[in-house]
């Protein structure tokens, strides 16, 4: 089983370390973790918080020493402002006094995403930018939906021949690990771990593979569970989108091609090497199967992880 760090935890825990009479900001938290790019993930995991007091995220504030909300956006300032005043704390106009001499940041937890990182540059290193795989007899989309830690994935498998939908597999798992851009393979990847396991697939998925500024979840989950792969993402990540031609963009990184946009109305996908699968025969997969601007075997799977998450409502 592919398994990544309880994220969640590590903002729980550096929030414990708050000692009463101070504050951090959801910043200070994020680079304790090892990159800023947090800050917003700890306010969302923060407004989720089941243990409030016990895990005292009332002394988490913005970085101009703003107050803030307790519980959520546009919730409980009043008591949050109460909860301060009562540690010692003055609060004037909605914001702390003092608030870089109470400012606290030694925190004591791994800084995982420092070490993220490299583990995505060295996944990039093993990429395989050219077809490795016996045959092609299906395209499989992944995709996911969340119920708050709960994720659902679905596989939708079409026959590479036919075009027809072949099965739809899903499953369910807890994840600890929340959004973070330039991290989502951290996310993702062990739900689609367990779906990818049928043989002569490529599978597409709805991420950068090669454009990213490191390794995107395509590339990812290819290399850790050594399966074709290709990125078909609908928002654009990373690279310099040239001029069209028809409903084709090339896309490149330093002067180097690196990807395709391939357009259909208003929607667009974003197309890369994830691994094992060569840039042409990713973008041939992708127009072969674009639906309304987004991949079929994608859109399916879309659909079905959304009844999946619905169903558990």
């Amino acid at each position: 089983m592919y398994e990544t760090p309880d994220v969640v935890a590590l903002i729980y825990a550096a929030t414990s370390q708050i000692p009463r009479g101070m504050v951090s900001t959801y910043g200070d938290i994020a680079q304790a973790l090892g990159d800023s790019r947090a800050a917003r993930a700890v306010g969302e995991t923060l407004a989720k918080n089941p243990t409030p007091i016990v895990v005292p995220c009332h002394r988490v504030v913005y970085a101009d020493g703003a107050v803030g909300w307790y519980g959520g956006k546009g919730n409980n300032h009043d008591k949050k402002t109460a909860l301060l005043e009562a540690e010692g704390l003055t609060i004037k106009d909605g914001k702390i006094e003092d608030f870089a001499a109470l400012r606290f940041r030694d925190f004591e937890i791994p800084h995982v995403l420092e070490d993220l990182q490299k583990e995505q540059e060295e996944i990039r290193q093993r990429v395989i930018a050219e077809d490795v795989f016996e045959k092609l007899e299906y395209v499989a989309g992944l995709d996911v939906s969340y119920l708050g830690e709960r994720a659902f994935g679905a596989c939708a498998v079409y026959d590479w021949q036919s075009g027809e939908l072949v099965e739809v597999k899903k499953t369910e798992c807890t994840i600890r690990f929340p959004y973070i851009p330039t991290y989502l393979s951290y996310r993702e990847t062990p739900v689609f771990a367990k779906l990818t396991e049928l043989p002569n697939t490529v599978y597409l998925i709805d991420g950068q593979g090669l454009l990213h500024p490191r390794a995107g979840i395509a590339s990812h989950l290819g290399v850790v569970c050594d399966v074709p792969t290709v990125g078909a993402a609908k928002t654009p990540l990373y690279g310099q989108i040239g001029a069209a031609q028809g409903n084709r963009a090339e896309i490149t990184v330093d002067g180097q091609l690196r990807g395709i946009e391939l357009s259909e109305g208003s929607k667009k996908t974003y197309v890369s090497v994830g691994h094992r699968v060569s840039l042409a025969t990713a973008e041939e997969i992708c127009r072969r199967f674009l639906c309304r601007g987004i991949p079929l075997p994608l859109r399916t799977a879309h659909n079905e992880a959304t009844l999946a998450r619905k169903r558990a409502t």
